[in-house]
């Protein structure tokens, strides 16, 4: 026992030691080398674009790019954006996908647009998958906005090229890396796609299909399960188009068997439950300990009430929306837990004003403890692996503000962020990439 004390005492002492020395740092440091991968979409900017007479400039301007951040314990941060050579919307999960070693990133875009982004005067060239030969899918650069694609970059590589893309006859909303290490997981509208990338190349190894619409998901962390949010539009979806959905949003459970997900039940919202799905509740979340999942009720800015998060207790046989935190944003977009397995995470959607929200899900029941300041329209969170900082992306800052974990669930911000693309719709993050003997 003794050694075992004295052993926490030394972990305890280096901690303090690593966090003096950080704070003595005149730049954001952190304790692991890690790399944040940041997705960027010019078109959603361009809403925010004014001319001189302060109206919208439709003419497309701002280009699609994405953001590679190298932090560390010892240098200042590493920022490299790269432009026109993935398309990225901000329409679907604002996180991706990165190999486990850190070496690629994988960027899903899809053709459907929301109606006000219709307006938007596209430059010349092509637009659409029917647009698109081998050969351009093989060069540097790629512009065409309306696509529904995957794009394999090379996180190791000078310049962080895209290496492969893939054409699907779906829309692509949502990819993310299978527990096991090997295998990518893609969600679309009429599929669910299971890929594993082989000397530098994105290989399907299957499809699944399902019938209940384009989705946003979260794998659990057995890796045996997955939760999706879905909606059917009314009309069919056509690349480049608008198709609203006027039924609310269902909640979907699924097996991993093999190379197959099969559908086993819907989650519904429980009896008597003071919440309820909307047409608008779209994105969730998992903690790590698979015990449950946060629901964005409401993944859109509405300016007219706060919405809430409806918990889904995911250790039921057939899980049940059985927990909600009342009014917690005008609008939430997305989740992370901390390591602690106490505080969790959303991101608001207001522009003008908008917050971070910080939950208590270790409370019975789970409950909002108090909301920060953040920049707007907030896309992707992230705690770092020893959860000492978090990090949210802004749509309309063009960058991601960090904040400090000073206790179990307090935050502070800090007057240091990171600059990235503009029109930044998605956070994630990895460990960075070493070649072998370096």
């Amino acid at each position: 026992m003794k050694c075992f004390a004295s052993a926490v005492a030394v972990l305890v002492a280096a901690s303090v030691t690593f966090d003096a020395a950080a704070q003595d740092r005149p730049y954001l440091t952190t304790r692991s080398r890690i790399t944040l991968l940041s997705s960027n979409d010019g078109e959603y900017l361009q809403l925010y674009q004014l001319t001189e007479n302060r109206t919208t400039d439709w003419e497309l301007k701002t280009k699609d790019s994405f953001t590679v951040i190298h932090l560390g314990p010892d240098h200042p941060p590493v920022i490299k954006t790269v432009y026109d050579t993935v398309t990225a919307t901000i329409h679907g999960t604002p996180t991706m996908a990165m190999s486990r070693d850190g070496r690629y990133g994988v960027i899903a875009n899809h053709s459907r647009r929301m109606e006000k982004l219709l307006k938007l005067k596209l430059p010349d060239g092509p637009r659409t998958n029917r647009d698109l030969t081998q050969a351009m899918l093989k060069q540097p650069k790629m512009t065409a906005q309306h696509t529904d694609m995957l794009q394999l970059i090379d996180l190791g590589a000078e310049g962080f090229p895209v290496v492969h893309r893939v054409l699907l006859d779906d829309f692509p909303t949502h990819v993310l890396a299978h527990p096991d290490a090997e295998r990518f997981v893609v969600g679309g509208a009429k599929q669910f796609y299971l890929f594993k990338i082989v000397e530098g190349r994105l290989v399907e190894i299957s499809r699944s299909p399902q019938p209940h619409g384009f989705s946003c998901f979260w794998i659990h962390p057995r890796g045996d399960r997955l939760i999706a949010t879905q909606k059917i539009p009314d009309v069919p979806l056509v690349p480049g188009k608008f198709s609203p959905s006027t039924k609310a949003a269902t909640v979907q459970w699924y097996a991993i068997e093999g190379n197959r997900i099969r559908h086993l039940s819907e989650v519904k919202v429980k009896a008597g439950l003071p919440t309820k799905l909307l047409v608008t509740s779209m994105i969730l979340r998992i903690s790590p300990d698979g015990r449950l999942a946060l629901i964005c009720q409401s993944s859109t800015t509405s300016g007219r009430e706060f919405c809430d998060i409806l918990i889904a207790d995911l250790t039921l046989d057939e899980p049940e929306i059985n927990g909600v935190i009342k009014q917690v944003a005008d609008g939430v977009e997305s989740f992370a837990f901390h390591p602690n397995g106490k505080m969790a995470v959303a991101t608001g959607l207001g522009a003008d004003h908008n917050c971070i929200a910080v939950l208590d899900v270790a409370a019975q029941p789970a409950r909002l403890l108090y909301t920060l300041d953040a920049k707007g329209i907030g896309q992707g969170i992230e705690f770092t692996p020893e959860g000492d900082k978090l990090f949210v992306g802004s749509a309309i800052a063009g960058r991601i503000e960090v904040f400090d974990v000073v206790s179990d669930y307090e935050l502070r911000k800090s007057p240091k962020f990171l600059n990235v693309g503009f029109g930044h719709n998605s956070l994630t993050i990895g460990p960075r990439y070493l070649p072998a003997g370096k």
